[in-house]
């Protein structure tokens, strides 16, 4: 299959019905439902490439970094919010309309398990909002679990309670690639560059234009603009002045564990793992063996941290940090030691990545003014419901208004309100 590439755009002089700003999961579902939704709707996405090695990551000026430069990210229904859980069952429910169209394959349906306590307000949060959405969920216990998955360990202690479902994992890179290509198929533009500004602008006859200023000197004219370049959405002039949404940036904690062609087999039937278990202060995620762009599998363990970002320089230095420094979480290693039985090691090694999370643990999809849109802040979730997302942000920004059966209230954006501007590169 032909290579999937960004085109070169230049035109200073072009008008888009609609400029979307960042290309990672939200912005490419966005675009690809936007051209959906009106066909001859003159739209673009204005994002940056991953960068193709660490050198380039070095050499990079524009201090845009993303998360979903990975391979795996938890795809599941079990959501403590039922809103949540609405958007993945509905993004789910597209993944294959979108490998068809595209050729890309991105979505593993390999299960997943929820590891808790059943008197964990978490679990019973879950178990009522499956209840609610008709989901199908099989409960184990420690017998049931061995039976599924021999290669569990048995250490676990008596009262572990556990659901699984039928859902799995996605590449947040395929994904990617594979919605702007369905976008591009569909006649969206794509820029490859970074937006620092911008602004609305009054015309002669009185209507307005928002006027899009980028890194390589472009500038961009578009009678709307849908903002959903993640977390970095607090580090470029993007928002009217005086605005700044109420967002924190985490770091999160991660070990990744690099396994023997032995492994890689005993566990070809592994599904993705969410431990969860107050009473002994675990709260984890894990991903089976999955196969790296270095041609090793590894499995992936992380969890969230209180470790917060406060400025752009912080991020690009942590993103620009030497791979050899980036150590794995002793941790969370230990705890895949401990549930996996007879693990071996071969290296392990941690990586860079980020969460942004607001208040209200939902994300904000919401019209900050009549030509401006957000679909930005997935808590953590971002990856595994920006399907819908994106149909939902698309249906808001090309009518103007909410336009989408969830209750608006439950997106609306948080401001904070006092502020000091944010370091920008």
């Amino acid at each position: 299959m032909r290579e999937f590439h960004f085109k070169a755009m230049t035109a200073n002089d072009m008008l888009y019905d609609l400029c979307i700003i960042g290309a990672g999961p939200m912005g490419s579902a966005a675009a690809r439902h936007a051209t959906l939704i009106e066909p001859g709707l003159k739209v673009c996405v204005i994002g940056p490439k991953e960068p193709k090695n660490y050198q380039e990551t070095l050499e990079c000026s524009h201090g845009i970094f993303s998360s979903h430069y990975d391979e795996g990210r938890i795809a599941t229904l079990l959501h403590q919010w039922q809103s949540r859980a609405e958007l993945a069952r509905r993004s789910q429910s597209r993944f294959s309309e979108i490998a068809q169209q595209t050729g890309i394959e991105f979505y593993e349906r390999v299960g997943h398990l929820v590891i808790g306590n059943q008197n964990d307000p978490y679990i019973q949060r879950v178990q009522k909002i499956m209840a609610c959405m008709k989901t199908q969920v099989e409960i184990l216990d420690k017998r049931g679990l061995s039976e599924k998955y021999p290669f569990l360990s048995q250490t676990l202690s008596e009262d572990t309670f556990i659901l699984s479902e039928s859902s799995g994992y996605v590449s947040p890179r395929r994904l990617i690639k594979a919605q702007l290509k369905a976008a591009r198929l569909q006649g969206c533009a794509l820029i490859d560059d970074v937006v620092d500004h911008v602004t609305e602008v009054n015309q002669s006859d009185g209507s307005k234009q928002m006027k899009v200023s980028t890194r390589k000197g472009q500038i961009y004219l578009a009678r709307k603009v849908l903002l959903a370049p993640g977390g970095f959405i607090g580090f470029r002039d993007l928002l009217p002045k005086g605005k700044k949404l109420d967002i924190k940036l985490m770091k999160p904690r991660l070990a990744f564990a690099e396994l023997t062609d032995r492994d890689v087999r005993r566990l070809s039937n592994m599904p993705v793992i969410t431990w969860k278990d107050k009473l002994r202060s675990i709260h984890c995620y894990i991903l089976p063996p999955i196969k790296y762009p270095d041609g090793k599998y590894y499995i992936k363990i992380g969890r969230r941290s209180e470790e917060e970002f406060h400025s752009a320089d912080e991020v690009a230095e942590y993103f620009k940090r030497d791979p050899s420094e980036k150590a794995a979480d002793s941790e969370l290693l230990g705890l895949l030691l401990k549930l996996i039985k007879d693990l071996e090691v071969v290296s392990s090694h941690g990586d860079s990545c980020f969460t942004a999370h607001t208040p209200t643990g939902r994300l904000y999809c919401d019209m900050i003014t009549p030509t401006l849109g957000v679909a930005a802040v997935g808590n953590g979730c971002g990856v595994d419901t920006s399907e819908e997302i994106g149909n939902m942000a698309a249906r808001m920004i090309v009518s103007g208004r909410w336009n989408h059966d969830l209750p608006y209230e439950k997106f609306k954006a948080k401001f904070k309100v006092e502020s000091s501007v944010p370091s920008s590169l």
